[in-house]
């Protein structure tokens, strides 16, 4: 039988634990989740959606079901540009685009920017599914050291002299899946590198409207704005399916990003399209955002205090001030990949650190979401993963 692949095609990119988490989890309903990083489902706002899709029909009729630009509804455009405002983003409509979810807009740079043997830098550790897009491109994904402020910035202006780099990747703001933020300090350094350099930094910032304490930092696309390509969506905010992602990119790539785009899937939905705007326009929005920090707010001080009263001496956590996720360091030597099958076995799920390292490395850390379990489980939850480690 002939080789689907030939010698010089990319190579195939398998599911990984991420998606093996949610296919395995979709059929133990009684697994205590810490393991997707997905929204509380009792949180998204059935009711709301459904209303808003009633109007979007009435006002727009066929046209929210037709075929679109591929830039984005005119409408949700507008109220792009004003939520980006509320972050310090001012950009022109001409920088912005509307994609198919925040992993839509970053596969769409992709294609534009990466082919065999470009460069990729990453924080360690970063999120798993993008360092599977990069290669899905056949880029090289290399690792700059990072503390917990983020990337080193003497780290990165090393491997940003040592070769040439496709793009680096930051996630400064809630972290995933370490929780942590990258100070103003830091992102001025990093900033300064940069543009020193002449590189191009893609920020993912999914979760910076999640912040439930402390005070909001500036994005990194302020300190280098045409250095920057600004990735934000709507999936933890108000609903996944939606598929809404929101793009600024440098003026130099637009054109050829929106091009590729039109090849992929020629608009993202003019229908959810027109049901974000809507949403976003209204009072909603800023009452159905309360109401998501608040409710994570109270899981995340209730995991927290849950670490501290079941696990021992020797772990240690981040104490996020916003997204989804904290990250659970165990002694050294903890193989965690290890303790995931008897952790199912208990009734409790995480991903364990290795699945976010570029590296092929064994991690004594786990990636805990605390923001789709149900409050009133968590400390049992904990209770059993404490149990699962002590062994």
């Amino acid at each position: 039988m002939t080789a689907i692949l030939r010698p010089g095609h990319r190579p195939v990119v398998r599911s990984g634990p991420i998606d093996e988490a949610f296919a395995t989890l979709a059929g133990r309903p009684d697994v205590i989740s810490f393991a997707v990083g997905a929204p509380d489902p009792g949180l998204i706002p059935v009711d709301i959606v459904a209303a808003l899709a009633g109007e979007v029909l009435a006002e727009y009729g066929s046209t929210a079901l037709q075929y679109g630009v591929t830039r984005g509804f005119p409408a949700l455009l507008e109220q792009a540009r004003t939520l980006l405002s509320g972050r310090g983003i001012d950009c022109p409509m001409d920088r912005l685009h509307i994609a198919t979810g925040g992993s839509g807009a970053l596969h769409n740079l992709c294609m534009a920017l990466l082919g065999p043997g470009t460069v990729v830098l990453v924080e360690a550790p970063t999120y798993g599914p993008a360092v599977k897009v990069f290669r899905s491109h056949g880029a090289r994904v290399i690792e700059v050291e990072s503390d917990i402020e983020g990337m080193v910035p003497r780290a990165l202006d090393a491997a940003l002299a040592d070769q040439d780099v496709a793009l680096i990747y930051l996630l400064p703001t809630f972290q995933n899946p370490t929780g942590r933020t990258m100070p103003v300090s830091r992102r001025a350094e990093i900033a300064d590198i940069v543009l020193r350099r002449g590189a191009l930094v893609v920020e993912d910032d999914v979760y910076s409207d999640l912040r439930y304490r402390g005070t909001p930092v500036p994005a990194f696309w302020s300190f280098a704005p045409d250095h920057t390509v600004y990735i934000t969506s709507l999936s933890k905010t108000l609903a996944p399916a939606l598929r809404i992602g929101i793009e600024v990119l440098p003026r130099e790539l637009v054109d050829h990003v929106l091009a590729l785009k039109q090849g992929i899937d020629m608009q993202t939905s003019a229908f959810t399209q027109a049901i974000a705007a809507r949403f976003l326009a209204g009072p909603a929005a800023a009452d159905h955002l309360e109401l998501l920090t608040e409710a994570y707010a109270a899981k995340l001080a209730t995991m927290t205090a849950a670490l501290a009263r079941h696990f021992p001496a020797g772990y240690r956590w981040t104490e996020p001030e916003g997204g989804m996720f904290l990250w659970l360091e165990g002694p050294p030597g903890l193989n965690t990949d290890a303790l995931l099958g008897p952790a199912l076995e208990c009734g409790v799920a995480f991903l364990p650190g290795s699945v976010f390292f570029a590296a092929e490395t064994q991690s004594p850390a786990l990636r805990l979401s605390f923001a789709g379990a149900p409050v009133e489980q968590i400390d049992h939850g904990i209770e059993l993963l404490a149990r699962v480690c002590a062994v």
